[in-house]
């Protein structure tokens, strides 16, 4: 019983109208910290190798008659529900390639945020803390996980 009560309370606390904005924010941290991957394939490669190490999965909403795309957003989807993997929906492919620094007119189809850098030569992999903004959107991925349709995050410019 309490346990809801604490979960109800901190879905309750989260600004939907800030999510936009943080999902920017935890794309272009992870792209500076060189944690963001872009693109289905690369996605895919990474979560069979190590699904334990992806933060966040970030889909956009597909676009209505394209039935390949959807398929494999859906299975995507399914693997990272399995996984625990938080998911991610925004609305718009081409400013998720911006945020991503892929272009804009290819769009950017998935994103994964990992937990670790890589390793250098000089430095071994590190293990990089969970960011306000990325503890936020794990927890509306939480919050919203019965919810349906799930929502779908709209980006800011």
């Amino acid at each position: 019983m309490c346990i809801s009560n604490v979960t109800e309370d901190k879905c309750k606390m989260i600004n939907r109208s800030k999510l936009g904005r943080a999902v920017r924010g935890v794309l272009t941290r992870a792209k500076v910290e060189q944690r963001l991957i872009c693109g289905l394939l690369p996605a895919i490669a990474y979560l069979e190798k190590a699904p334990d190490d992806v933060v966040l999965c970030v889909l956009p909403q597909t676009r209505p008659g394209d039935a390949a795309t959807h398929i494999q957003s859906t299975l995507l989807q399914a693997f990272c529900y399995e996984n625990y993997i938080p998911v991610i929906q925004v609305n718009n492919s081409e400013k998720l390639a911006g945020y991503c620094g892929v272009s804009q007119k290819a769009g950017c189809n998935c994103a994964v945020i990992t937990r670790c850098s890589p390793p250098t030569p000089d430095s071994p992999e590190v293990e990089i803390p969970l960011s306000p903004s990325e503890q936020i959107l794990s927890d509306f991925y939480e919050c919203t996980l019965e919810e349906f349709p799930q929502p779908v995050i709209e980006l800011p410019i």
